[in-house]
């Protein structure tokens, strides 16, 4: 209960004379009454009531004319002492209590001339109003943001506890202050026009982003939202809510710096530069901050410093703090570890781990089976207790690498999480970028590469056709050389080509053709002495080490031991940046050697070279060609009477086998490992196909007179390869210990080559007789030379194994089958041959 004692001096209206005809009239008005009436006398016995008294304190009809204690029992003493009271002291009597049934009334005793009036109403209402603004006192004290009331006149009339904090000022200092002690006069003046607009626009809250001076004389950024409000007595007052926005302008710099980072990223053209634009972004929006970014080296294992704003960092391999960030990380942007760590900190050092907070958004530190769990791990280190110095955030960037960033010890991970969560997925959208790029213009290049190596490859195999055709048309190994060197100089990226022969110099190598632009190139160098060939080290010219080697020999960069060699100085001079040298070589016989040099490095790695080696046997065969032409058509011949000495030939191991002297009338080469070898001997097929390993097929071609065989091995015997030099056998007789042979060449022929090139490849050779003659041009010469010129090595083929075994001779030694079965060809394709070459042979004979 509430009682309130007011001393008012009641007016005396004894003997004030009231009109008759009013008092029914104010007694129906009292019983209309919201108030509850009651008069009682100086004795305090009841005279009136009216009904709203008599239904709030549920008084009895015949109250009136009965003691006011006697009248219900909702009069309690509390309400007689307050009416007693009230006629002793001649004073108002006011308060609250709480009846029957929970309702709060106000009682009000008012002393009177000749008694006492009681006042009672319904207090509900005002007591609710009064807990509610009790309520919303409490909770504008408790509130983060100020609020504050202005008069008219902008002076402060309330201010919540926020305003007080804010501005660093008392209570009692803001309330009756004006409004400019914390705000400018164009603030100020900025609201009243904004308040203008507000009643001209029918709108409620105006909105100003301003700052506030403090007591200390310091600025605080502020955001007010306020609105004015006109009171029941006619009052107006503006009412505003006051904000810090330090926190939130910050955030819209960091949102802008990293909204700014996305768009530097987006030019970032390599890994160095994302890592800048992050350390550079990173301090723009934390400038005390120390940034590193780490990238994986994947050859070594460890996380490489590429950028960093504080000391020189250095790479963090498996045991330390930023790999155990790295490691725990689950490859999406984020804080992994939250510590105060020193450079050579390592996880076995005394570090105490707690979780973070949990928090909404992307979980990390976690797997995806874990994403409700906390938003990664805090690693503290203190020494002694005390609490750490530092606060290191650790991001992951993925798989690319890590994302440091030491703040000072005010930093708190949980508002710091999420934008350098934003920063680490902006560098790891740029890193996939950049890495896809590189692959992306890696393909491009490596298909641009391809495409122009294709075109160079269909250039150059167009060109080995020309050269190809050029060859089927020379007549001498000078027309070979001019062909081959001038077209290949025609082509992109030669420079200089020449061939070399060395079978018919009879020491060194000599220049046959070349072409381009070689300037004097091998003049002075040695390369033409006799015996230069010799020089074969590393060093040495390639010509000469492909003709020592037999292999071709190829410098991919001239400049590269450009101190060592003479050689590289004068082609350096000349533009060579790349050289090769294939070896003419044909069927063990060394011809010579073609060099081709490139004005660019590496020219002649991959399919060129290739195709230079695959040419350099073509060329070769074709200077075979001319070779067979040749001493087919000379009029001056030699004649040589050799002795090979080799048990392990073929031939002599067939003879030993038979243990008799064999005659080798002929023998047909089938590729590079079969041979048919026609022998004039009776031989028994059952003894030499089971003694001799080599041997595949026996069959007689002759008949008791002449007894003939043709054997077919797996093995190429010397006649083949004298074949191949391009001699003529006359004679050919193996015994157990070697080869007899009797061969005409033309007197043009460099016999030393000859027997040294045979040396080479057997233990024993030597030199018996060499006897010189001469042959008429006309006659059968100029038959066999038109036959070299117009008939295929097929054709050829085929003509001498129908010879050898007996085809032509009557009655038949072999049938056309026969034939083709030792030709591994069908009959059909046998009897083309035939045809073909008997045609050629005639039109050779007949004509002119």
């Amino acid at each position: 209960m509430v009682r309130k004692r007011s001393d008012i001096a009641l007016p005396d209206t004894s003997d004030t004379a009231v009109d008759p005809s009013l008092v029914p009239r104010f007694g129906a008005f009292l019983d209309r009454a919201n108030i509850g009436l009651l008069f009682a006398d100086e004795g305090l016995v009841v005279t009136r009531v009216n009904r709203t008294i008599g239904e709030l304190l549920q008084l009895p009809d015949d109250a009136v004319g009965k003691p006011l204690g006697s009248v219900g029992h909702e009069i309690d003493d509390e309400i007689l002492a307050a009416v007693r009271d009230a006629v002793q002291t001649e004073a108002v009597v006011e308060f609250e209590t709480m009846i029957e049934g929970g309702e709060h009334v106000g009682i009000r005793a008012v002393p009177v001339a000749d008694g006492v009036t009681l006042y009672v109403e319904d207090a509900s209402d005002r007591i609710d109003l009064r807990r509610g603004l009790k309520r919303s006192r409490r909770i504008l004290e408790t509130l983060d943001d100020g609020v504050y009331t202005l008069d008219e006149a902008f002076v402060i009339t309330s201010v919540n506890e926020a305003v007080t904090s804010m501005t660093g000022y008392d209570r009692e200092e803001l309330v009756g202050s004006h409004a400019s002690m914390l705000a400018g006069d164009e603030t100020l003046s900025m609201a009243d026009k904004i308040l203008e607009q507000l009643r001209s626009n029918g709108s409620d809250i105006g909105l100003i982003e301003s700052s506030i001076q403090r007591k200390d004389g310091s600025r605080l950024p502020i955001e007010t939202r306020f609105s004015t409000v006109e009171f029941d007595n006619g009052d107006r007052q503006r009412v505003g809510i006051l904000r810090d926005a330090t926190d939130r302008r910050r955030h819209d710099r960091t949102l802008r710096e990293l909204n700014r980072s996305a768009r530097l990223l987006l030019d970032a053209d390599s890994e160095t530069t994302v890592c800048e634009t992050v350390v550079s972004v990173a301090n723009s929006v934390w400038p005390t901050a120390c940034v590193t970014v780490y990238l994986l080296d994947t050859s070594s294992s460890v996380l490489r410093p590429v950028e960093a704003s504080g000391d020189d960092p250095k790479s963090r391999g498996p045991g330390t703090i930023e790999w155990e960030a790295f490691v725990r990380g689950d490859g999406s942007p984020g804080i992994d570890i939250d510590a105060d760590v020193e450079q050579d900190t390592t996880v076995d050092d005394a570090l105490s781990f707690r979780q973070l907070s949990d928090a909404s958004g992307p979980q990390f530190g976690s797997t995806a089976a874990d994403r409700d769990g906390p938003s990664g791990y805090v690693i503290e280190r203190s020494d002694d207790g005390e609490p750490s110095s530092e606060r290191t955030l650790f991001a992951t960037l993925a798989e690319y690498g890590l994302l440091r960033i030491e703040f000072g010890s005010e930093a708190d991970s949980e508002t710091l999480a999420e934008p350098v969560e934003l920063l680490a997925a902006n560098a790891i959208a740029a890193l996939g970028r950049v890495e896809r790029e590189a692959e992306l213009s890696q393909r491009r290049e490596a298909l641009a590469e391809r495409n122009r190596r294709l075109q160079r490859l269909h250039g150059f195999n167009d060109l080995l056709r020309r050269i190809n055709g050029a060859l089927v048309e020379a007549d001498a190994l000078e027309d070979i050389g001019r062909a081959v060197c001038d077209h290949l100089v025609s082509a992109e990226g030669i420079a200089f080509a020449w061939l070399g022969e060395c079978y018919r110099s009879g020491g060194g190598i000599q220049s046959v053709a070349r072409a381009g632009d070689g300037g004097g190139y091998l003049d002075g160098l040695g390369v033409l002495e006799t015996g230069a060939a010799g020089s074969t080290g590393g060093t040495a010219e390639p010509t000469h080490r492909a003709l020592d080697t037999g292999d071709p020999a190829v410098v991919s960069n001239v400049s590269s031991g450009l101190h060592d060699a003479q050689w590289r100085e004068r082609a350096l001079v000349r533009g060579f940046q790349s050289v090769t040298s294939v070896p003419l070589e044909y069927n063990g016989l060394q011809y010579g050697v073609l060099s081709v040099y490139a004005d660019r490095a590496d020219a002649f790695d991959g399919p060129l070279g290739e195709l230079l080696e695959e040419f350099g046997t073509t060329v070769a065969n074709a200077i075979n060609g001319v070779e067979a032409k040749r001493s087919l058509q000379s009029e001056a011949l030699v004649e040589l009477d050799l002795r090979i000495d080799d048990p392990n030939e073929l031939l002599a191991r067939l003879s030993a086998t038979l243990d008799e002297q064999l005659r080798i009338d002929g023998t047909v080469p089938k590729g590079t490992d079969r041979s048919v070898i026609y022998l004039r001997s009776p031989v028994d097929p059952d003894r030499l196909t089971s003694s001799a390993h080599a041997v595949e097929a026996v069959r007689s071609v002759g008949d008791d007179t002449d007894p003939r065989v043709e054997v077919t091995v797996r093995e190429s015997t010397v006649a083949n390869w004298l074949g191949d030099y391009g001699v003529s056998i006359e004679e050919l007789v193996a015994d157990p210990e070697g080869v007899d042979a009797t061969v005409v060449l033309p007197r043009t022929a460099d016999v030393r080559t000859l027997v040294e090139s045979l040396g080479e490849r057997h233990p024993s050779v030597e030199l018996l007789a060499r006897h010189e003659s001469d042959v008429s041009t006309a006659g059968m010469a100029e038959l066999a030379g038109a036959s070299k010129d117009r008939l295929t090595d097929k054709q050829r083929q085929a003509l001498r194994t129908a010879y050898l075994s007996g085809y032509f001779e009557w009655p038949r030694a072999s049938t056309g089958e026969e034939v083709a079965d030792a030709l591994d060809i069908t009959q059909p394709t046998f009897n083309r041959h035939l045809r073909t070459t008997e045609r050629k042979l005639f039109s050779a004979l007949f004509e002119d």
